[in-house]
């Protein structure tokens, strides 16, 4: 990931088509059935869309764009706050960023607190 958010190849659009296959990917995957996790590709599809942040404005530094991002996404894909934060000081190990992970949080968790978790319906024929 460190060669990706210092590589001068990739622009704010390819990042953001990156990210959009990564999520078509994962919708495809999870209404057909498959029976993997959606926790890793919500990671990957976090980093890619915290990289094209960084790309487009670029005085906000990648380790912020890239950890919100993903505690972002892991946050609609769980539910789960600690799991969120957990994954994204993991990826970006800078515990400086703790408190700020912390503060952007709390409001996005208390916007998804009570909404039905990420699933597709089966139809019984």
């Amino acid at each position: 990931m460190q060669q990706m958010a210092f590589s001068q190849t990739l622009g704010a659009g390819d990042y953001f088509t990156l990210a959009i296959v990564k999520l078509t990917a994962l919708v495809i995957a999870a209404a057909s059935g498959f029976r993997g996790g959606r926790i890793f590709p919500a990671v990957f599809i976090g980093a890619a869309l915290g990289l094209m942040l960084h790309a487009h404005v670029e005085t906000v530094p990648a380790a912020i764009t890239v950890s919100c991002a993903i505690l972002g996404l892991v946050l609609v894909v769980t539910r789960d706050g600690w799991l969120s934060l957990f994954m994204a000081t993991v990826v970006v190990p800078d515990t400086n960023l703790l408190p700020l992970l912390c503060i952007v949080m709390l409001p996005a968790w208390l916007l998804l607190a009570g909404k039905p978790l990420l699933a597709a319906n089966r139809h019984e024929p």
